[in-house]
């Protein structure tokens, strides 16, 4: 009988991460790092580019909260209470632009965002935190586009409206420039749509055991105060605009409690359950 086996060929030996991305090495983490922040800069500047294309109609949607205060005048009467944003230097007009384009580009890359970073970070989670992971995303795109929304349709329109009837009051003539209103612009949409991410991260904090709902109810009246303050910096000085801002952010404060205290209690039953059957 012939000594000589037969040659098989060897299969090539797997990395030992495959299939599992908590062994990958360190440059694999950096490479998909890198791959997650690439994919989402991609899609803002597609929306930056595709907000240039289209920046009249894009201007004109953002002007809407200003022009809606004199939308009762003529063009001729509006000519003389209000000209129109102006530009006081050569680039001026580029930095408007500039603005309008990061508003438009990081609303629409926004999901993409969220998307990819809980992507990046679901391999470190544990299966609890994975169940959670799709429903928090969730929360926090749609949070945020509720608070650009909020600031768009309702805060920015009664805020210029505040800031014209003082200026009117005090006889100031009126000269915005293109950067300073499409600076507020940006600053107060995106600025809600950060801060109407509060209520998420209250939940998470009780999540991870920080704070507890009885904490947070017993210091509600120092939240609420810090909600005040807040709402006071970003408002002109004018109650009605501050209550504006200020109790929104108050209800998804208590919101958020009563989330918490729902899922402090279903965490405790899991843990009982659990103690039950290893009993």
């Amino acid at each position: 009988m012939s000594e000589i086996e037969p040659y098989e060929e060897e299969e090539d030996d797997e990395p030992e991460w495959a299939g599992d991305p908590k062994q990958m090495g360190f440059l694999d983490h950096l490479e998909e790092l890198r791959w997650t922040l690439l994919k989402p800069l991609v899609v803002f500047i597609l929306a930056f580019i595709g907000s240039m294309i289209f920046i009249v109609d894009v201007k004109d949607i953002l002007l809407a909260p200003l022009q809606s205060n004199y939308s009762h005048l003529t063009e001729e009467e509006l000519m003389t209470v209000f000209p129109g944003l102006t530009t006081y230097n050569v680039t001026g007009v580029f930095m408007a632009m500039l603005l309008i384009g990061i508003i438009i580009g990081l609303m629409v890359a926004s999901p993409v965002i969220i998307y990819y970073v809980g992507k990046f970070l679901a391999p470190a989670l544990t299966v609890r935190e994975k169940k959670i992971l799709v429903p928090g995303s969730i929360a926090v795109l749609v949070l945020f586009l509720l608070g650009c929304s909020f600031g768009y349709y309702f805060l920015l329109p009664r805020t210029i409206t505040a800031v014209i009837w003082f200026n009117n009051l005090l006889g100031f003539q009126m000269l915005w420039t293109t950067s300073n209103y499409f600076g507020f612009l940006t600053f107060t949409i995106l600025g809600l749509g950060l801060a109407f991410q509060m209520p998420l991260a209250i939940v998470i904090l009780v999540s991870a055991g920080v704070v507890t709902p009885q904490q947070l109810r017993t210091y509600r009246r120092y939240i609420v105060l810090g909600i005040v303050i807040i709402a006071a910096v970003l408002t002109p000085p004018e109650p009605v605009t501050q209550l504006a801002l200020a109790i929104p952010l108050w209800v998804l404060y208590e919101v958020a409690i009563l989330v918490s205290v729902f899922l402090k209690k279903k965490n405790d039953d899991d843990i009982e359950r659990i103690l039950a059957d290893d009993d």
